[in-house]
Formats: C-alpha cells, sequence, structure tokens
C-alpha cells in the first residue's frame, strides 16, 4: 500500500488564511470571526477529498498504459531549470529529454515551483469523467458517493452558519462552491440569494451557480451586476485581462491606465464572443467563473490539491486557471515521485519555494478554441479581417488540433471551427442598403458529418448591439446565400452556422465591414459604381434585363477551380439616367501588379495575349450587355456580362469596372477572384 500522509499534516496545509479574506472581500467589520469548528469542517473535508483522489489515481496508475504514464514526467516535472532550452531541436541540461513544441511553463515568482499544462496525454483514463464539469469526475465511481455523503454533512452545516450569519462572504462563498460541486445548482442559487455581504460578491456568487448550471444569460446579467457594484480599484484589478494577452498585445494593453482600461475590456470581451446569435457572453462568463474559483479557493490558501499559497506557487496555479480554466483531468504520480521532486528542485535551487505536494499534470480535453482576436481588432474592430479570429481548435482535416496552444483558450460547449471566405457585396437603395452574403460549409470538419445548419447573418457594432440580417439553412459542404438590410454604419459582420438539432458543431466568420449610404445620400450630379457581384454563369434570357434576383446566384467563394472560368458579373450605377451613354471598361489584369493595365482587348473582345489579361470596352447601346433601370429620386441601373476567363493561367486576378460620361463624371469599382489550377 502506497504510505499517506496522516490527515493532521493535510489539516495543516488547508487552515483558512483569514486576512486575506477581508482584505479581497470585505470590510473588517462587514466580516465575522469565522467558528473554527466550520474551518476545520473544510480543512476536514478537503483532506478526505484528496485521499479518495489518490486512492483513485492509484488505481489508475497500476493499469495505465507505461508510454502514457512515462508522457507525463515532462508536465508533471515541472519547474524552470528542467529545461533550459526547450525548443525540439536543442538538447536539454537535464531531465527526461526534449520537451514537446507546445511545452509550456507557467512560473510562480517562488523559484522552482511552475505548472506545465498540456492536452489530455492518455489514450485512455479508467473510470474517470471531466473534472471541469464536474469536480467529483476525478474520482473512482466507487468512491464519489461517500464523498458525496461527507460534502452533504458540510453543506447542512455551512447552510445554518450561513443562517446565522449571512454577512459572512466568506461562508456564502463556500456553501455555494459546495453545492455547485455537488452539482446542486437550484441550492447553490438559493444560497446566493441568502448572501448579505458585500452586494459585489453576493452578485458573483449568484453569476458563478447560474455559468455552472449553463444558464449564461443569467450569468451574464449577475456578473454585469457584480462588476457595477465594485470599488473602481477592486474591479481594476479583478478585470485586468493581461494573462490572456500575448506579449505584443500586452505591450499594446498596458499604455491604457486603470479607468481606460474598462472600455478595452469592454472590447475585447465584446469581439472574443464566441457566437453572437446566443444571448450572453459566454468566454466573458467563463473568465468571471475563473476568478471566482481562484478567490474561492484562494480564502483557503489550498484547495481538494492544490497550494494557493504564493510561498508554495500558488500564483502559478491561480495564472493556469485564469489562463485556461479547471483541468479536464489531473494525473498524481504517487507519494514517492512527490519525494524525489522535491528533493531535486531543491537540489536545483536552495531558495526554491516549500514542497507543495501532490505534484500533478493538469489536462484539458481537446477541441478548446482561442477566441480572443488579434490587437489590431481590438483598436479598430471595423477593419478587421477574418483571419484576426485564430480559433485555433481543429488542424486541416478537422480533427482536434493537439499541436496547437495559446495564450489562452476555453471550451464553449461544442466545437466551434472557422468558415471559409466567402463572397459579401451591397446593393443600394433609395432609403436602405442591402448586404448579400454568400459561402459554403466546407470546413473538413462539416465535412465529416452530414448534418444541416440553421445559419445567421448578423451586425454587431458594440457588446449587446446585436442585429439579425437574415437567416437561411443548409447541409454540409453546401452553399448559403443570405440577404437583408443593414444599417449604414461601421459594423462588425457575421456569419455563424449552428448544427440541428445536436448542436455538436458550429462554424463562424467575422470581418469589420462598412456598407455605404442609402441613395439618398448620393450629391447632387454624383455617380457611382456598386459592389461587383461574381455569379455562376447565367443564360442569355437572364442578362437581357437583369435584377437584383441574379444575387441569390452569388459565387459562395472567390476562388474558381478550373471547371468555373465561365462567370457572370452583376453590378449597378447609380446617379445616371437611361437617356445617358455610359462609356464602360472592364479591365482583368493580375493582382500582384495592380498598377499594370496593359490594354491587351479589343471593343469585341478580341485579344492578342489573354494569357496575360482582358479588357473590355462597351458603350450603354452593346447588345452583349443588358441593362435594367430602377426608377427613383436616384435611378439604380442595374447590369450583368458574361465573361469567360479560361484563357488566363491560374492567379490572382483584380476585376475593375469603371464608368465615365461625356460630361467628366466617373466612377470604378474593383474586385479580386483567384484563379487555381
Amino acid at each position: 500500500m502506497v504510505p499517506r500522509p496522516p490527515l493532521v499534516a493535510l489539516f495543516a496545509s488547508l487552515v483558512v488564511s483569514l486576512a486575506p479574506l477581508r482584505v479581497v472581500w470585505a470590510k473588517p467589520q462587514e466580516d465575522s470571526p469565522l467558528d473554527p469548528r466550520l474551518v476545520l469542517m473544510v480543512s476536514e473535508f478537503q483532506a478526505n477529498w484528496q485521499r479518495a483522489w489518490r486512492d483513485s489515481e492509484d488505481y489508475r496508475r497500476m493499469r495505465m498504459p507505461y508510454n502514457d504514464f512515462n508522457e507525463r514526467h515532462v508536465y508533471v516535472y515541472c519547474y524552470e531549470e528542467m529545461y533550459r532550452d526547450r525548443s525540439p531541436s536543442n538538447p536539454v541540461v537535464q531531465g527526461f529529454g526534449v520537451a514537446p513544441p507546445q511545452y509550456v511553463l507557467i512560473r510562480s515568482k517562488r523559484p522552482s515551483r511552475s505548472w506545465c499544462p498540456s492536452w489530455s496525454l492518455a489514450k485512455s483514463n479508467l473510470d474517470v469523467d471531466d473534472e471541469s464539469a464536474w469536480r467529483d469526475g476525478a474520482l473512482r465511481p466507487s468512491l464519489r458517493a461517500s464523498v458525496a455523503t461527507q460534502r452533504d454533512s458540510l453543506v447542512v452545516a455551512l447552510a445554518a452558519a450561513l443562517a446565522k450569519d449571512s454577512s459572512s462572504g466568506w461562508i456564502a462563498g463556500q456553501l455555494v462552491r459546495f453545492r455547485v460541486d455537488a452539482r446542486d445548482f437550484d441550492a447553490a442559487l438559493q444560497a446566493a440569494s441568502r448572501c448579505r455581504a458585500l452586494a459585489w460578491w453576493c452578485a458573483g456568487l449568484s453569476g458563478y451557480a447560474h455559468a455552472k448550471n449553463n444558464e449564461t444569460l443569467a450569468a451574464d446579467s449577475a456578473f454585469g451586476r457584480m462588476r457595477a457594484a465594485m470599488p473602481d480599484s477592486l474591479r481594476c484589478a479583478w478585470e485586468d485581462a493581461s494573462l490572456l494577452l500575448r506579449t505584443d498585445q500586452l505591450t499594446a494593453y498596458r499604455k491604457f491606465n486603470c479607468r481606460a482600461r474598462d472600455s478595452v475590456n469592454a472590447q475585447i470581451w465584446w469581439l472574443a464572443d464566441p457566437l453572437f446569435r446566443e444571448a450572453g457572453n459566454a468566454r466573458w462568463v467563463e473568465q468571471e467563473v475563473r476568478r471566482m474559483d481562484i478567490a474561492l479557493r484562494k480564502s483557503v490558501t489550498q484547495d481538494e490539491r492544490f497550494s494557493f499559497d504564493e510561498q508554495r506557487g500558488g500564483d502559478a496555479v491561480a495564472e493556469v486557471l485564469a489562463r485556461y480554466g479547471w483541468p479536464s483531468y489531473t494525473a498524481w504520480h504517487g507519494v514517492a515521485k512527490d519525494r524525489n521532486i522535491s528533493y531535486q528542485s531543491l537540489e536545483i535551487n536552495r531558495n526554491a519555494s516549500p514542497p507543495s505536494p501532490p505534484y500533478t499534470s493538469l489536462e484539458y480535453a481537446p477541441g478548446r478554441i482561442s477566441s480572443i482576436p488579434e490587437w489590431r481588432a481590438v483598436a479598430f474592430p471595423y477593419t478587421a479581417t477574418a483571419t484576426d479570429w485564430a480559433l485555433g481548435g481543429t488542424d486541416s482535416s478537422g480533427a482536434p488540433n493537439t499541436s496547437w496552444w495559446s495564450q489562452e483558450h476555453f471550451w464553449p460547449g461544442y466545437r466551434i471551427v472557422p468558415l471559409p471566405k466567402g463572397q459579401t457585396v451591397t446593393v443600394r437603395r433609395q432609403s436602405h442598403v442591402d448586404v448579400v452574403a454568400a459561402l459554403e460549409l466546407a470546413h473538413p470538419a462539416q465535412l465529416r458529418r452530414d448534418a444541416t445548419y440553421d445559419v445567421l447573418l448578423l451586425s454587431t457594432t458594440a457588446p449587446g448591439n446585436v442585429d439579425s440580417i437574415s437567416r437561411g439553412a443548409t447541409r454540409s459542404g453546401g452553399a448559403i446565400r443570405l440577404r437583408g438590410p443593414i444599417k449604414s454604419n461601421p459594423t462588425v459582420l457575421a456569419i455563424e452556422a449552428v448544427e440541428q438539432p445536436a448542436r455538436e458543431l458550429a462554424a463562424r466568420t467575422r470581418f469589420g465591414f462598412t456598407p455605404p449610404p442609402p441613395l439618398s445620400a448620393i450629391l447632387e450630379n454624383e455617380i457611382a459604381v456598386s459592389d461587383i457581384a461574381v455569379l455562376t454563369p447565367r443564360t442569355p434570357s437572364e442578362l437581357e434585363a437583369p435584377t437584383d434576383s441574379l444575387l441569390q446566384h452569388l459565387y459562395p467563394r472567390l476562388s474558381l477551380s478550373s471547371r468555373e472560368r465561365r462567370i457572370t458579373l452583376y453590378w449597378e450605377s447609380y446617379g445616371t439616367q437611361p437617356r445617358d451613354s455610359a462609356s464602360i471598361v472592364l479591365r482583368v489584369v493580375p493582382a500582384n501588379d495592380p498598377g499594370f493595365l496593359q490594354r491587351v482587348g479589343t471593343a469585341v473582345g478580341m485579344v492578342t495575349d489573354p494569357t496575360r489579361g482582358i479588357e473590355v470596352r462597351f458603350r450603354d447601346q452593346d447588345a452583349r450587355t443588358g441593362k435594367t433601370t430602377l426608377v427613383g429620386p436616384v435611378p439604380a441601373q442595374m447590369r450583368a456580362l458574361s465573361l469567360d476567363l479560361a484563357a488566363l493561367k491560374p492567379g490572382r486576378y483584380t476585376l475593375d469596372i469603371s464608368m465615365s460620361l461625356r460630361d467628366g463624371r466617373a466612377a470604378s469599382r474593383q474586385t479580386v477572384v483567384e484563379l487555381l489550377p
């Protein structure tokens, strides 16, 4: 039998630290002295929980394949001196070999105490559930009932204590925490409602309980009340996003003072919202849950396994939880390894932190995403591109990507993958603007499963301000075309597809977008050209009298295969009268040389070197192009033209349409297409 430290030693390590409690939660006069017997009950339960967990890990370790066990050494033996150079191509100073490419070492302020979070390392875990969803999932099923009974006794005592002293933030917090750990969410909410401590803390407990019960909107509302009730200085420290930002992002973030960061934080969380279509911001709610978890556990210095005492490296484990949340699985190598790690750590650095077993790996189920965008999107959201949101949860085949690791990540409850780049155009009308978007649901993760998707086209201009523009449905691999009115303000445009009815997979794209103003804003004598829409080939009859209904044939992408060289172009001109005779020039030139507009064609389309580009000139009376006038205070003339690109070499090309009138007025518009081999 593996020897274990006596319970007395465990109790000593679990003693509640009351001084930090009063600094963080309440003024001294608002917190009653705690009953030592209650403190001891909490410590005793956590010690017993740890013993059950150690028994569970002993059992699993005996049945674990050697390779799984050995792979964890790099992550369990986690302190900086073990890997001075962690790049895969260089030797290490000492240790078990070269660290993996995604090796991340989160350092404590205390030497030689660090944590190395990773993706799940075992091919299979015996008798274990994801403990980020249920803390007792870390225990073997045969041990869970006795632990639950012990927790019930503790909860009864905490509830009785809260009934006597509802102003105690510590009692209310621990009662909510243990109710949540028991998955009794209704009782946790009732406990939070009885809290009469500081208003922000009680609101936070309510948000914590709602979030753990997957009630994102209610949690978002409660955490909003918490943030509003916080003193400025406390809110500044609590909401600090520094740990979640890469070095380049952090440099920009730190230029803002505490007061200015309120608006910066709001911008970050608005753009980090995983799906705008869902009420409540799941990413921000998750971060508030992490902060509550840390606060609840710091108030007792050590929880069931982890020491939050900074002398023992508690700042590092708190950083792990802040950046990645609670791990899915925590593996332990046993008492002998604990002693070995403590010895090696002290041998390397005599100023190391005191031993703080158990030493474990912190492992996360793959499929998580990173939703905080690049800093340029935070600073200039209305010019952001789709690539400013990396997500990063899947590889090129659509499977979870275990070679990727980011500064922060989280699990939104289902997989979210990026949508391929599509095509988005606008057309202007007298009092409004229509946006038309087309793309394919062709991410490899979608192609691997046949499903129907509910697709929304959305516009958002600020946190909580989301407009639904259009809705449709299509199946995996299918194309979707969505059209609807949009306000003529800079916005973030989003297309979000959610699998129905399972909701196990979602896909999205978002980018900054500035629609033009409606036709009523056009100045007298001003003319303009709309976006150029690339359509699937249309019939001659459709081109004779084109209308904007042709936009339902918008290509779902602007990269065309070798079988898609024949296309139709649709565009509109504004401010020209039917009697005007406009001169129109269409040029197709290599996009890598936009200044080169070599004329290689003639008015009838004959070319000397069609592989270099195409130029077509015509006037309104030319029979090869159709025109339909939409009558109004500012006329809109709808135009369409068939175009064959078969003679062009593969590459990126700029399509340029220029229009000029005899009186000198002119306008033009461009788009870029890619011809694939």
